[in-house]
Formats: C-alpha cells, sequence, structure tokens
C-alpha cells in the first residue's frame, strides 16, 4: 500500500519535469528576432505551473507518510530540468541571443550556460546539506521563475489597469539574469516560505493563496514577477541588515 501511495508524490515530480521539457519545446519554437512571442510567453508560465506541481510533491509526500530518498532525486532532476535549462534556454531565446559572436562561437550562449550551471550546483548542495529551517542561497523555483516570466511582461493585459507593457534591453536582461544566477550558489539565506505559512494552519495557508490569486488574476505575469521579486530582494536585504549588525 506504501509503495502505491508514494506513486502519488512522483506524478506531480513529474508533472515538474514535464512543465519544464514542454516549456524548452515552447521555447525552440520561437525564431529570433521576428518570431511569435507568445511562444516564449508560454513557456514563461509552463514554468511557473511547473512549481506549482514542485510545491505539491513534497507536501503530499510528507502527508501520506511516503518521502524516500528516490523521490529527493526524481525531485531534484526534475527542479534542474524546470529551474535550471528550461530558464536558461528560454533567456537565450528571448535576449541573449543578441551579444555578439566571436570567432563563430556565440557569446550570448556562453551567458546562458551560466544559470543552468549554478542552478544543478544549487540542487547538489542542498542535497548535501542537512535540512534547516530555511535555505542558504536563492531556492531554484523562484529564481527560474523570475527570469522566466520576463518575457512575458512585454505586453499583460490587466484586468483593471489595461495594458501594461515593458520594453526589455537585453544587456539590462543579461546582468539580472547572472544575479540571479549568482544568488543562488551565494550564502544569503532564504525562508521556506510556503512551509512557513503551511505550518500556521489552514488559516493563514487560504489567506495566502487566496490574496496570490487575487493578485494573480488582476495583474497576470506582473504578479508572478512581483512576487518573486519581493522574496529575492527580502533575502538580500536581510542578508545586508545581518551583515552590518554583525559589524
Amino acid at each position: 500500500m506504501s509503495r502505491r501511495k508514494s506513486i502519488i508524490p512522483s506524478l506531480f515530480t513529474m508533472g515538474n519535469m514535464l512543465m519544464g521539457f514542454a516549456a524548452i519545446l515552447f521555447s525552440a519554437m520561437y525564431v529570433p528576432p521576428f518570431g511569435d512571442m507568445a511562444y516564449l510567453v508560454i513557456a514563461g508560465y509552463l514554468i511557473y505551473i511547473g512549481a506549482i506541481f514542485d510545491a505539491c510533491d513534497g507536501a503530499i509526500a510528507r502527508a501520506l507518510d511516503v518521502e524516500s530518498e528516490i523521490g529527493m532525486q526524481l525531485d531534484s532532476l526534475a527542479d534542474a530540468v524546470s529551474y535550471g535549462i528550461a530558464p536558461g534556454v528560454l533567456a537565450y531565446q528571448a535576449f541573449l541571443y543578441q551579444f555578439p559572436v566571436v570567432f563563430g562561437f556565440s557569446t550570448g550562449m556562453a551567458v546562458a550556460a551560466i544559470f543552468p550551471v549554478c542552478a544543478l550546483y544549487r540542487l547538489a548542495r542542498f542535497n548535501c546539506e542537512e535540512g534547516g529551517s530555511g535555505f542558504t542561497g536563492l531556492p531554484s523555483p523562484p529564481a527560474g521563475i523570475l527570469v522566466s516570466i520576463v518575457p512575458a511582461l512585454n505586453s499583460v493585459d490587466t484586468l483593471y489597469f489595461g495594458e501594461i507593457g515593458y520594453e526589455v534591453n537585453f544587456y539590462a536582461f543579461a546582468v539580472f539574469y547572472v544575479i540571479i544566477a549568482l544568488l543562488m550558489v551565494s550564502k544569503v539565506d532564504y525562508s521556506k516560505f510556503f512551509s512557513d505559512v503551511w505550518k500556521k494552519g489552514k488559516a493563514p495557508a487560504t489567506v495566502t493563496a487566496v490574496v496570490f490569486l487575487s493578485l494573480l488574476f488582476v495583474f497576470k505575469a506582473w504578479a508572478i514577477f512581483a512576487v518573486a521579486s519581493i522574496y529575492v530582494s527580502f533575502g538580500i536585504l536581510k542578508y545586508i541588515y545581518k551583515y552590518f549588525k554583525k559589524g
């Protein structure tokens, strides 16, 4: 019976991986610079949906009491696809292809490779660490979501505020992309936000879900970007505060 129940969280883990795989395929369907940006927008949303699967698999495994070593390894491999490789492919297709070609080699490819390398190292380091109250380094899901949702910000038709668009400079995006990648392998501490909220009971979890879904309904991609940005920024500010407090 326990083995059968263990299939349930594994299905969510595979759902996460499949979303990442589909995001890679949709990113590859975009032909820069005149292709249909909708492919990249869909890819960004698929990575976000993968994060929902990722958030559920661990919670379901704990609820069913079927946590296992193989489940943890599968989760890391799925995360490597969805929040490492897929965001790297998407970023290259959307922005980094514009970097110059030197001696027949695209420097944009070298920049794009930084993110998956950092994500895989981050995941390997996490597997070697003992469990604690938080994360060392930015977790790969919010990192992957943050860089992958950027193409969707180009033109967002919000519910009450009309169309909100933003022209992204590819050099500015490259700096942003590398900073987020390096945060994954940094010593900056981040909280286990969803786990912390869930532990406080059903009421806080429900309120958090309702607030975020309302923001998502109204602001769409901008809500995802804003929430992920706040999470990333909070970790940096907390790190700076602790650094100066020690000094």
